[in-house]
């Protein structure tokens, strides 16, 4: 096959730091191409470069053969670029026709706008991502799924050649994503060819013909997907083998070691009803001291408004939460935290931190009275506990003082952790902890997770994914705001069969 997209030697900088240097990538037309590499590997910056919104310092992209410098992202989408960015750039409130026709609205006259024209071309751009949809509607009335494929119908419509996909799994449920890559594999069959970037091994290997590494702004490996595993991504990814790692286990189908001891003391909390209207319903369990519990589900059963529960972050309609047999009533998660409960939430950007002050500010975020007298903050107590916490958890920062914002989401995920534990919290809620977070950075969340539980602490992990789920001492399955099955972390296969089969 002949190259679609051919990159010599980009390189990119940023006040001083070097995000790319002289990488080289070429990827073959109507081929779904993998790019991969942790947070802060240059993934993002190479794919602003090939869609126009960013400005190469040196180096050559060749586009179908043709040398192309783009000074803008109409640019590239003008040359058949097109990118899908785990935020869709759809306008909710107008219906799909006219989403896919934005900006190039058919016109009957001029100023008419020519519904009949617009609406058949809708059906027949929807109709190449095998999707029947009543294009009148607006499109935030459809699913995650259904909105990614009038994303895609946009891209076709406006003949893209190349699409460039940043994580668009991260909020589909699990039919969704084979469903997802049905559509892929059927764009890619058009001769359309695909820059795909995930965090996930599995669907690297289901859905890609070639995976790229980048790390530390090089390229460093290329592999084959039919002539190489998962492992030998990593290995490229982290520069080391991860052999005997929790990550390596699950990525080679292994039964999925313990986040936990497996020995469970009194119990802390006891659930009993515990409903939200209809997210949450009726859901009842204990949990031990020094265990750590999954929560899991297809996205959107009910784990997350739980976790939220538990932590003080959403209101229940009906239902107890007892701690240490005591009733309790969270108003709000500041009546959790002063009991000692402490959550890492799915979205961190949104709910975890305030993104422009610094570490140590965050950190201590949870525990101001302990750094204050008389309403003046201890700025070197403060700066004390933040450097210990950053060197204990091995996060990646110039300083304590450095915006949240700044950092990779494996490190602000840390960060958040650090907060729980300068306030010596003995329940951590976990919501998808390694959400959007490179295989090395899990590798050390699992590690912190498991060093918090052996050091006495209790755990809830609530999860989409199952390799996560499987490592917990015991699991709850979650479908449609309920509680359906409950397994002990034994009684698990290593490909995760029986909790899949609950996830209906």
């Amino acid at each position: 096959m002949p190259d679609e997209l051919r990159l010599t030697g980009i390189t990119k900088g940023y006040l001083g730091v070097q995000a790319l240097k002289g990488v080289d990538l070429t990827v073959r037309r109507g081929t779904i191409h993998a790019l991969a590499g942790q947070n802060g590997a240059g993934k993002s910056t190479l794919i602003k470069i090939i869609s126009g919104a960013e400005t190469p310092d040196g180096g050559t992209m060749h586009l179908g053969g043709e040398l192309k410098r783009f000074r803008e992202p109409i640019d590239a989408q003008n040359a058949g670029i097109h990118t899908i960015y785990q935020e869709l750039s759809l306008v909710p409130s107008l219906s799909v026709a006219e989403n896919i026709f934005l900006g190039q609205l058919p016109r009957r006259g001029r100023t008419a706008v020519d519904w009949s024209t617009m609406q058949s071309g809708a059906r027949a751009a929807l109709d190449r991502v095998g999707f029947d949809l009543d294009v009148r509607r607006p499109v935030g009335s459809f699913s995650v799924a259904e909105q990614q494929a009038v994303e895609l119908a946009k891209a076709l419509h406006k003949d893209a050649r190349l699409l460039l996909l940043d994580e668009p799994t991260s909020t589909l449920p699990l039919p969704d994503v084979e469903r997802l890559f049905t559509v892929l594999r059927s764009v890619a069959e058009q001769g359309v060819t695909l820059l795909y970037i995930s965090h996930r091994m599995d669907e690297l290997y289901s859905l890609c013909h070639e995976v790229t590494v980048l790390r530390d702004g090089r390229k460093t490996a290329e592999f084959d997907t039919t002539t190489s595993t998962p492992s030998d991504v990593v290995t490229a990814m982290v520069g080391k083998s991860l052999q005997g790692s929790i990550a390596d286990a699950a990525l080679r189908g292994e039964r999925s070691p313990r986040l936990g001891s497996g020995k469970t003391g009194d119990v802390l909390m006891a659930v009993s009803d515990l409903s939200e209207d209809e997210r949450v319903e009726g859901v009842s369990f204990e949990l031990r001291k020094g265990e750590v519990l999954g929560i899991s589900g297809l996205i959107g059963s009910g784990q997350s408004e739980l976790a939220g529960l538990l932590a003080g972050a959403r209101r229940k309609s009906r239902g107890t939460i007892k701690l240490d047999d005591k009733a309790m009533v969270f108003k709000n998660p500041r009546d959790a935290i002063r009991r000692g409960i402490g959550l890492l939430p799915q979205d961190r950007k949104a709910e975890g931190f305030v993104p422009d002050m610094g570490v140590a500010g965050n950190i201590t975020l949870a525990s101001l009275p302990m750094f204050s007298r008389f309403s003046v903050i201890d700025s070197r107590a403060e700066k004390r506990v933040a450097t210990q916490m950053v060197e204990r958890l091995g996060m990646k920062v110039s300083s304590v003082n450095q915006p949240m914002k700044t950092l990779s989401g494996g490190t602000q995920q840390k960060g958040i952790l650090a907060r729980w534990l300068a306030r010596s919290s003995r329940l951590l809620i976990c919501d998808e902890p390694t959400r959007g977070v490179d295989v090395g950075a899990k590798e050390d969340m699992y590690e912190l997770i498991r060093d918090f539980a052996r050091a006495g602490g209790t755990v809830i992990i609530s999860s989409s994914e199952i390799t996560e789920a499987m490592m917990c001492d015991r699991v709850l399955v979650m479908a449609r705001g309920r509680v359906v099955a409950e397994f002990e972390h034994d009684d698990i296969d290593p490909q995760g069969h029986a909790l899949i089969s609950e996830f209906a």
